[in-house]
């Protein structure tokens, strides 16, 4: 069976002549124009390969990675060199490579880093390991008071006071208080906690490189 390798690039241009390339090269290919659809399509269907742009509109195409539910080899495609983007692709795992690129040398980097999925190195699924937070941390989910109760670099979990049925919408705006930090999150499940309170499960999703970073700084400082 063919590999399967997802192309998430907003560039028509660009995607076309990726997914040509890639296609005629034998593999099963999935071309994307969107974050929003990235991340649907890893979350239903992980692929074998990531090819993404890093800017995806105004979403960091990084966190792509961050967001998936089992690490996946990935190569970061983007016209600007930044080393503190390079650095955080490599630490996800990710090559970072400049446009353009000669389709030989792109080709030889897929199957470099399908390798890796033969090798093994990438098969275990797995998602961010979660930190509770003793005591809770306190935050304002959109408008309204909330407490986070555990974190990971891929998302949080977190309680908010319960009105009726309601739900909350499927993106929210996420702010800590202490330390001062606003990003955005996907929700990904909710359930009542009696009558008082919702219990949620949300992914980290729009977030500059700066904002990801001390997120995960904030992770890494929970015990």
């Amino acid at each position: 069976m063919s590999a399967r390798v997802l192309i998430v690039e907003d560039d028509p241009a660009t995607r076309n002549g990726l997914t040509e390339l890639v296609a005629n090269a034998g593999y099963e290919t999935r071309a994307l124009a969107t974050f929003e659809e990235g991340l649907r399509a890893l979350r239903t269907d992980t692929p074998d390969l990531l090819i993404a742009d890093v800017r995806l509109g105004a979403y960091n195409g990084l966190q792509l990675l961050v967001s998936s539910p089992r690490r996946i080899p990935a190569i970061m495609i983007t016209g600007f060199a930044d080393p503190v983007l390079e650095a955080d692709a490599r630490q996800h795992g990710a090559e970072y490579v400049l446009k353009p690129i000669a389709p030989a040398a792109l080709l030889d980097l897929i199957r470099r880093r399908l390798a890796d999925v033969r090798e093994s190195r990438f098969e275990a699924p797995r998602r961010w390991e979660r930190k509770v937070v003793t005591g809770g941390l306190a935050a304002r989910i959109d408008d309204q008071p909330a407490r986070i109760l555990d974190v990971s670099y891929g998302g949080l979990r977190f309680e908010i006071p319960r009105s009726g049925e309601q739900t909350l919408p499927t993106s929210i705006s996420v702010h800590l208080l202490t330390p001062d930090l606003s990003m955005r999150a996907d929700l990904v499940w909710q359930i009542a906690r009696g009558e008082q309170a919702w219990v949620c499960g949300a992914a980290v999703s729009q977030t500059s490189p700066a904002t990801a970073r001390q997120w995960r700084g904030l992770v890494d400082a929970v015990s």
